[in-house]
């Protein structure tokens, strides 16, 4: 579950704990902009324990533009957002571990989780990453990494580097998840497809820290091309090379074909993100998630 600028992630995923019993409930994610760092261990030791500790918090550093600026103690400069992230992760799983923590950064001066998870692990902390500074530091001190739009060989690059922080911080790598988002738009007219999946294509080309991805993936034109696009208008100019490279289109076959090609390149799990398209967006959804589902409905 995203947390940008409408739903709330934690009373969400709340909901979604009193409607399943088996699923993982993640936070997928939400930002050192938006919440203080002992909020998010609070909703997420709030959400383990209603859920039977199903809980695994997501941290990203954002943008600037969510929920809320971000907070500090100080009013300096803060640090580069890979430091800002490593202490805003490293308060929240102390804290999930019922330690005392303190930080300076976010003003947190000796703060201990009140909730007892019943001898049940603590949820898992996993970072977002684009870039490699952000995947070392999973590697580092996260349970896992949330690795977003990206090829399979991004992914084997990734996980390349994952192992050898992990490594020479001396942990197992077999310790943090490698999970990455596929996007896709299943069961639908391919056009129709492509369009929905264009426009999302397009927002994200436009996103700088995306568009350094998309380029260092091998793709500088049509990233540029796809931001123009999307800044003025025009979703049809973004072009379906680059949609075809991040994003799936077809049916089950193809869905399978790419989920096979991420756990090849080393991903522990993919997340599978459908992409409303049509006339009917809601069906549309629904087709794409039966589509591809481990166990397909009848």
């Amino acid at each position: 579950m995203p947390e940008i600028q409408a739903r709330e992630a934690f009373s969400a995923l709340t909901g979604f704990a009193a409607a399943t019993s088996t699923l993982r409930l993640g936070t997928g994610v939400v930002t050192v902009q938006s919440r203080t760092p002992t909020l998010t261990a609070m909703a997420a030791a709030t959400l383990h324990d209603v859920s039977g500790g199903r809980c695994v918090v997501g941290i990203g550093s954002g943008t600037g533009t969510g929920a809320a600026g971000l907070r500090t103690s100080s009013d300096d400069e803060p640090p580069g957002p890979v430091a800002v992230v490593e202490e805003y992760a490293r308060v929240v799983k102390c804290a999930l571990a019922g330690d005392r923590v303190k930080s300076g950064l976010f003003d947190v001066r000796g703060f201990r989780l009140g909730v007892d998870f019943g001898g049940r692990p603590r949820p898992g902390v996993w970072l977002a990453a684009l870039g490699d500074r952000m995947v070392s530091l999973a590697g580092r001190l996260a349970d896992g990494v949330l690795l977003n739009w990206c090829t399979p060989k991004r992914v084997a690059a990734a996980r390349r580097t994952l192992v050898e922080a992990a490594e020479r911080a001396g942990r197992d790598p077999a310790e943090v998840t490698v999970a990455v988002y596929a996007r896709g738009a299943l069961g639908v007219d391919d056009a129709e497809a492509l369009d929905g999946l264009r426009a999302m294509t397009g927002m994200y080309a436009s996103f700088p820290a995306y568009a350094r991805q998309f380029a260092a993936m091998g793709f500088p034109d049509e990233t540029a091309a796809a931001a123009a696009g999307h800044r003025e208008g025009r979703p049809g100019d973004v072009p379906e090379s680059l949609v075809r490279a991040l994003t799936v289109t077809g049916g089950r076959a193809e869905a399978l074909a790419r989920f096979e090609a991420f756990h090849d390149a080393g991903a522990d799990l993919v997340l599978w993100y459908p992409v409303a398209a049509g006339d009917d967006p809601l069906g549309s959804v629904r087709a794409t998630v039966l589509a591809a589902a481990p166990r397909p409905a009848g």
